[in-house]
């Protein structure tokens, strides 16, 4: 209860979404570049962006849940990342579809984004911390 109301209200949830993206994300683009050279291999990618955007756009005005007695309203998000193979070039390399560039391109725009997130999460506790210091 304690943990709801004190995170329940910020970004801290839909952060923890996003680095779990982040870290799926880059355990996919390890998997794809450790099998570059496997014949028949399909690269997988993560989708989590798209489909977070579409619940935040259908939940922009919805009401939330804040006692377990209300009627539920909507308003949380239920977006989970998946992971999906890509088959839309077959035999990118010769080998495979995998592109060892893109793959690393992927990677840094990956921890960018993931450095960004952990960036919002650390100034989001210190916004908590000074409150609760009285600053």
């Amino acid at each position: 209860m304690l943990e709801n109301m004190l995170f329940g209200k910020t970004v801290t949830p839909l952060c923890g979404k996003c680095l779990d993206a982040y870290s799926l994300r880059h355990k996919v683009i390890a998997n794809n570049v450790a099998n570059v050279e496997v014949s028949g291999y399909n690269r997988m990618e993560v989708k989590f962006e798209a489909e977070l955007e579409n619940q935040l756009n259908r939940n922009k005005f919805a009401l939330c849940q804040t006692h377990p007695k209300h009627l539920p309203v909507g308003g949380r998000l239920n977006s989970a990342p998946g992971v999906a193979v890509d088959d839309s070039n077959p035999k990118l390399n010769a080998i495979n579809n995998v592109d060892i560039d893109m793959e690393m391109a992927d990677m840094a725009k990956n921890q960018l984004g993931h450095n960004l997130i952990s960036t919002v999460m650390r100034m989001e506790y210190q916004r908590l911390r000074m409150s609760i210091r009285g600053q």
